[in-house]
């Protein structure tokens, strides 16, 4: 030790064994990582006791959880509300236990290493017993192929001005007059708008051809191509498909489920728009952003194509996409205003004006805001297939 001291103080600077300090680079900070965002498209189903809710999937999550309550939820963390988590990235999951008749609010949320996304836009929904049907249940007929039909929502009995007032923004003359419309029949209509999973299987089932020949002519019996036009089918609304095979499909269903299904009358059409509401659309009298597909609308799929059914906020009926998306056929011929129109919701198909022409309403991706409000109305030649145009039907329940 002695040797090691004297070299040390003859040549301080070399290190001879010393122990040396070294400095190292700090650790880089990990970057954050962020939630994912808000799930869309939560569409809810009810059934004895319990509702199952599914939705669309949301990239990088890693989980999801629905929260229900019997009130509206402004904080998931809120006392009375319960939740549910889906099963791994499961996009679907069933509230249990729940109270017959009782209405119940959900929003649903995704997980990942960044913690929980915002909560998706609510929605409502009420269990109902077997055999119950009240307003706002929503419920799907077994098909005799082991198949489902579309999602119907029960719509409540009421009275509405139908048309619009001359002080209506954008307003046509055949909007009018407008007059006092009672809905006094007990109806289901399409939660959303007929897709291609629905009437696909109309169209490869045996019996095809027998009912398209009662509604559509000999010329054009052969099975339509279902064009898509490139966008998609699944759970796209149906595109290309004409007033007659809207009401073959409708007589198709009747015959599948038992039940009695048809096209809306222009009236139930309006009345179910507006939902209970007076003003140019049923969320107010101005388009807003991101509310509907159109020219115009501030969504992803503006005048590009039709979006997947059920990507926007429901009226307070539980209907989807009223406004937008697609045009729909209904029952009613074309008049050049109301004038002597019925006044208990059934459809006017007598004193047509001119060549028959079947009306539509709704307005679609291509038309801009002012082809969307609740009161506009259009026409078709009712052969005629478009990619803007489609349908939803209704069903008649008992009283």
């Amino acid at each position: 030790f002695a040797a090691w001291s004297r070299r040390v103080a003859a040549n301080p600077a070399a290190s001879y064994g010393r122990i040396v300090e070294h400095s190292y680079p700090a650790p880089a900070s990990a970057t954050p990582v962020a939630p994912p965002g808000a799930p869309g498209g939560l569409n809810l189903t009810s059934g004895n006791a319990q509702v199952t809710a599914s939705w669309t999937a949301v990239s990088g999550a890693t989980g999801y959880t629905l929260y229900y309550s019997p009130s509206t939820i402004s904080d998931i963390t809120a006392s009375g509300v319960r939740s549910v988590n889906a099963t791994g990235t499961s996009t679907s999951a069933t509230a249990t236990g729940l109270t017959n008749g009782t209405q119940y609010y959900f929003v649903v949320t995704a997980r990942s290493a960044g913690g929980e996304s915002p909560a998706s836009a609510e929605q409502s929904a009420t269990p109902q017993a077997p055999g119950t049907l009240t307003s706002g249940t929503v419920f799907r007929d077994t098909l005799k192929d082991g198949g489902e039909g579309p999602q119907m929502v029960v719509l409540p009995t009421g009275s509405f001005s139908m048309g619009s007032p001359a002080t209506e923004v954008g307003r046509f003359s055949d909007e009018g007059p407008v007059r006092a419309v009672t809905i006094g029949k007990r109806i289901a209509m399409g939660r959303y708008e007929v897709t291609f999973a629905d009437y696909d299987r109309f169209v490869n089932a045996a019996d095809y051809a027998e009912f398209v020949a009662r509604f559509v002519a000999e010329s054009r019996r052969t099975r339509p191509a279902n064009d898509d036009a490139g966008w998609g089918r699944g759970g796209r609304p149906l595109i290309n498909v004409n007033w007659n095979e809207a009401r073959a499909y409708a007589s198709w269903l009747s015959a599948q489920t038992g039940k009695a299904y048809r096209l809306p009358s222009e009236a139930e059409w309006e009345y179910a728009a507006r939902a209970g509401t007076s003003t140019r659309y049923s969320w107010g009298d101005e388009i807003g952003v991101n509310r509907a597909n159109c020219d115009g609308c501030g969504s992803e799929w503006d005048d590009t194509q039709t979006a997947p059914v059920g990507r926007f906020t429901a009226n307070t009926f539980g209907l989807f996409d009223m406004h937008g998306n697609v045009w729909e056929w209904v029952e009613d011929c074309w008049h050049d205003n109301y004038e002597g129109a019925p006044t208990d919701g059934s459809a006017w198909t007598t004193g047509c004006a001119g060549s028959l022409r079947a009306v539509l309403r709704g307005g679609s991706w291509f038309d801009i805001p002012r082809l969307l409000r609740s009161a506009y109305r259009d026409r078709g030649t009712p052969s005629g297939r478009f990619n803007s145009v489609g349908f939803r039907l209704v069903q008649d329940l008992n009283p």
